[in-house]
């Protein structure tokens, strides 16, 4: 299955389904179906691999295709920029004519320090904060369907201490969301421990 891309070194959103999909069993909540989402694609997508690799013309010749399902309803989204700045977003962004190799940015507007998804059809205060660098942008759409308010933190720009973060805003799950590599990097290690 087409789970990770092979231009780029993130999974796809297909794959970051299936992790929300393990995630929500081992939590005991719902799992949505994909078919509860609006599916979105944006072709022509060559990424990290690519550019590591001088701009094989071989990766140019097979680029990827972004996958995105979209959240239904009313689901609205902010976040704070590196310099401080609330900007309104999408969940789900139309990437369709970006440049091919930021394309994996349709997803919660990349990396921002914090970000802040609200789904005002879940009424039921419940709230979770996602701790994570870019490889958990592909998988936060999905939580919109398991809670009110979705948080999102990138460790690696975020200045703050999550412990007062999680009982100042009513927070009931924190979830990590990181690929493996991260923990064979001293510096985002200790972005992580700074944030602990």
């Amino acid at each position: 299955e087409y789970i990770y891309f092979r231009t780029d070194h993130h999974w796809t959103a297909l794959g970051a389904y299936y992790a929300y999909a393990e995630y929500t069993k081992l939590a005991g909540i719902k799992t949505a179906a994909l078919s509860d989402f609006e599916e979105k694609q944006f072709d022509n997508f060559v990424g990290s691999f690519y550019n590591d690799s001088g701009k094989n013309p071989v990766l140019e010749k097979e680029p990827d295709i972004v996958y995105a399902w979209k959240p239904k309803g009313d689901v609205s989204m902010y976040y704070t920029d590196k310099k401080g700045n609330k900007v309104n977003w999408e969940v789900i962004y139309d990437v369709s004519e970006w440049s091919r190799g930021s394309k994996y940015n349709a997803f919660v507007a990349g990396d921002q320090p914090y970000s802040r998804i609200t789904n005002p059809a879940i009424t039921n205060g419940s709230a979770c904060l996602v701790v994570k660098e870019s490889f958990g942008n592909a998988m936060i759409p999905f939580l919109t369907e398991n809670y009110g308010t979705v948080h999102v933190i990138d460790y690696r720009y975020w200045d703050g201490n999550i412990t007062s973060f999680v009982k100042n805003n009513g927070i009931q799950d924190v979830i990590y969301v990181n690929n493996i590599s991260a923990t064979r990097n001293r510096s985002l290690v200790n972005a992580m421990d700074s944030v602990a």
